[in-house]
């Protein structure tokens, strides 16, 4: 079942590229706050009779206060968003910093312009909407108050320029918030639709890998089951046999005991070698179809290559000519090396990737390197994260390792060594009826 989630219209109005907007919106109040500083110094005369002033320590106070809060804001700007407590409590403080600041001196309400900008990255758009409308009644308050000495009709022109941009700004953030709207529902249908998709194919596999043990299940009992079943029969008949004991002489008695027998050991015979017939179609059936169409070194340059166009990452093969291989052992390498290739292509972003495999030292190793980014071997569970965990199990059952070489910056090494003695492929066992 889906999980709800929330309506757009409650997200604030920059989420989805907040980043962005954060820039924008500490650089104009670091502009906002430099102009403040030079209209000050201006405003007193200098430097030197701004030291000497009263509102000096004020002025530093509200300034350094207004950098370290906005400061905060941008750094934790996720963490804001996630309590609501939080966003109830930053904008409101930011607002009355700005009222201190504008009490300083009147050049500060340039930060209004930034604390608009504010309002729609950390509030939902309804209460940022309202937080302009405040902001635009504030600004004619501010402009009436000083400009006393003008005339009713020049108050009312400034009152009416300040009216009319903060509709022009309203009119542009509607816009943007409707397009930001659409453009969140879009992202959570997709979203929705992915995961629907995910979980239809995680159901077919399921359901693809519940049929195959059933089919595996039928196949197992119509014949190996019946095959066993079979030669236990005929070795409970053989053990009957040869414990009757009769009046004949015993060499007639061997005789006639082992004419009885020989039918039933042929037979168990003739069933076993059906039955590891059917072992060897049901493990044949379950090798990977590449294996199928070629020998290992074929099979793993064959991949490496379409891996390596299909990503656009440049790729070289080492592959030695090794000797003939147990059939689990070429799995365990070619897995290996998708499974390896697989996470270079998710994590790594490299540029180039080197594959080789070879017998070195009595082992046959297989090593995959790249030259992306790496990860700390301090973390622990780096390794297993990259998911060869049941690989890694695969190549303990030879006798063999799996070791991953990696740090920052510096790209990443699987290695698979596997004993050559542990995985060479056996002799065929001899099929004729000789003793």
């Amino acid at each position: 079942m889906t999980a709800a989630v929330p309506h757009p219209s409650i997200e604030p109005l920059f989420a989805h590229n907040a980043r962005l907007w954060l820039r924008i919106w500490v650089v104009t109040q670091a502009a906002a706050i430099v102009v403040a500083l030079y209209v000050s110094v201006d405003g007193a005369g200098g430097i030197a009779p701004l030291l000497a002033s009263p509102r000096f320590a004020r002025l530093v106070a509200i300034v350094f206060a207004l950098v370290a809060y906005h400061a905060a804001g941008y750094l934790a700007h996720g963490w804001i968003l996630r309590r609501t407590w939080a966003l109830l409590l930053y904008v409101p403080i930011s607002w009355v910093l700005i009222v201190f600041a504008l009490g300083i001196n009147g050049a500060f309400s340039l930060l209004l312009l930034g604390a608009i900008i504010e309002g729609f990255i950390f509030l939902p758009f309804n209460w940022a909407a309202a937080l302009l409308a405040i902001a635009v009644v504030t600004i004619i308050v501010l402009t009436a108050r000083q400009s006393r000495v003008d005339t009713p009709t020049l108050r009312l022109m400034r009152a009416g320029i300040v009216l009319a941009t903060g509709v022009m700004i309203g009119t542009v953030l509607l816009y943007i918030h409707r397009a930001n709207r659409e453009a969140a529902l879009r992202t959570r249908l997709l979203a929705q639709l992915d995961a629907a998709q995910r979980d239809l194919a995680d159901r077919a596999r399921s359901a693809g890998v519940l049929e195959e043990r059933q089919r595996f299940a039928r196949d197992i009992h119509d014949t190996l089951a019946q095959g066993f079943a079979s030669v236990i029969r005929h070795l409970e008949a053989v053990e009957l046999s040869l414990g009757e004991s009769g009046t004949a002489p015993a060499a007639e008695h061997d005789a006639a005991r082992l004419a009885r027998v020989m039918p039933h050991l042929r037979h168990a015979q003739e069933v076993s070698r059906s039955s590891l017939g059917e072992i060897r179609h049901l493990v044949h059936a379950l090798r990977p179809a590449e294996l199928e169409e070629s020998h290992l070194a074929a099979a793993i340059e064959r991949y490496v290559t379409g891996w390596g166009a299909s990503n656009t990452i440049r790729t070289t093969s080492t592959l030695e000519t090794l000797p003939a291989l147990q059939p689990d052992a070429d799995v365990i390498f070619l897995r290996a090396t998708q499974e390896a290739l697989s996470n270079v292509a998710r994590h790594a972003h490299a540029q180039n990737v080197s594959v080789s495999i070879g017998c070195v030292d009595g082992l046959v190793l297989l090593t995959v390197e790249d030259d992306g980014c790496g990860f700390a071997q301090a973390d622990s569970v780096g390794a297993e994260q990259l998911g060869l965990s049941g690989m890694r199990e695969r190549v303990r059952r030879f006798g063999g390792h799996l070791l991953v070489d990696s740090a920052l910056g510096t790209g990443t090494s699987l290695t698979v060594a596997l004993p050559l003695s542990a995985v060479a492929a056996v002799p065929p066992p001899l099929t004729g009826r000789g003793a």
